[in-house]
């Protein structure tokens, strides 16, 4: 009988050291999977980055070329009236440029590996 006892006691004690094992691969798996969705996050966010900065060249741009080298602005509302495909670090922008008597306004648009972010600047025209 004793012997049978012995047999049971070490079906038990592998079946707690699995059940043990188990549970700490559950929280590691877990643990695991919050660290790369803070990397993918960290990575879209610096994706951002550049895309917003993207955008602000063009703006710039526009504006440059409207106040500084006497670049005559079209009549009417236009998509795409700046672009550059290539910064140098692959982002690129895009500006759209809209006008309603006197006011101007340059909406440009940053584009960064699937992120894009733009920024618009609106001033009267003299």
């Amino acid at each position: 009988m004793n012997k049978a006892r012995a047999n049971n006691q070490r079906g038990v004690i592998l079946l707690l050291t699995l059940l043990i094992l188990s549970g700490i691969l559950v929280v590691t798996l877990t643990a695991a999977d919050l660290v790369f969705a803070g990397i993918r996050m960290n990575r879209l966010t610096g994706y951002s980055s550049l895309a917003f900065f993207a955008a602000e060249a063009g703006l710039e741009r526009a504006l440059w070329e409207a106040r500084k080298n006497n670049y005559v602005l079209p009549d009417s509302d236009t998509n795409d009236l700046f672009s550059l495909s290539d910064l140098g670090n692959n982002s690129a922008y895009t500006v759209d440029y809209s006008t309603s008597t006197p006011n101007i306004t340059f909406k440009s648009i940053g584009d960064y590996k699937g992120a894009r972010r733009s920024v618009e600047s609106a001033y009267e025209a003299q």
